[in-house]
């Protein structure tokens, strides 16, 4: 009986490649594994367009329109937020995964001039930065932030939404950049 238990303990173990208490490392190894869009806070540091890449964000509610970013609160990002009550989520192309990787280095200057609409050709006024060849931005007021552990979750009441014609998201996963596919097409094409 005791070597049936041992074989069926070893059985389910093997089904699994992680297994751990909440440890800091064993959760980023698994939330690597999401698949998600990127995206670039952007914030005024000196007067200038600043951006820093993020993953963890999400919408809250449609009315009235809410979204939440979470950022690392050691970050000049978020003092930046937490200074002015100010900062922008643009939502990432395919186009921008060199910029992504910019905007994500710690440490690094990521000052974001050249890779803004400039305000006269903006279509309604924004207070924070507006990517080129972004899928959307949303011009946000920080309603609320509180610090987690080592992040902020900043509350976005949102001012005002920004989206050019349809492009391709930028997504992340796996530890990786990634492509979309549409799934109705994928299916066409296995099926032909």
């Amino acid at each position: 009986m005791r070597h049936r238990l041992e074989m069926g303990v070893s059985a389910r173990a093997a089904l699994w490649d992680l297994a751990s208490g909440p440890r800091p490392d064993a959760f980023r190894t698994v939330m690597r594994r999401i698949v998600g869009g990127v995206a670039v806070v952007g914030t005024l540091r000196e007067e200038r367009p600043w951006g820093m890449t993020v993953s963890a964000y999400t919408p809250v509610c449609m009315e009235p329109p809410t979204l939440l970013v979470c950022i690392n609160a050691k970050t000049v990002t978020a003092a930046d937020i937490e200074r002015d009550r100010k900062f922008s989520l643009n939502l990432l192309s395919e186009a921008q995964a060199g910029l992504s990787q910019r905007c994500a280095q710690p440490g690094a200057s990521k000052y974001l001039d050249g890779y803004v609409v400039p305000a006269d050709e903006l279509p309604v006024p924004s207070f924070t930065p507006v990517l080129r060849e972004a899928i959307a931005t949303f011009d946000c007021d920080a309603s609320e932030i509180r610090r987690i552990g080592t992040h902020v979750v900043v509350i976005g009441a949102i001012r005002t939404i920004l989206a050019p014609t349809s492009l391709r998201p930028l997504l992340y996963g796996q530890g990786r950049y990634l492509k979309t596919v549409a799934l109705d097409l994928a299916s066409a094409g296995a099926s032909a």
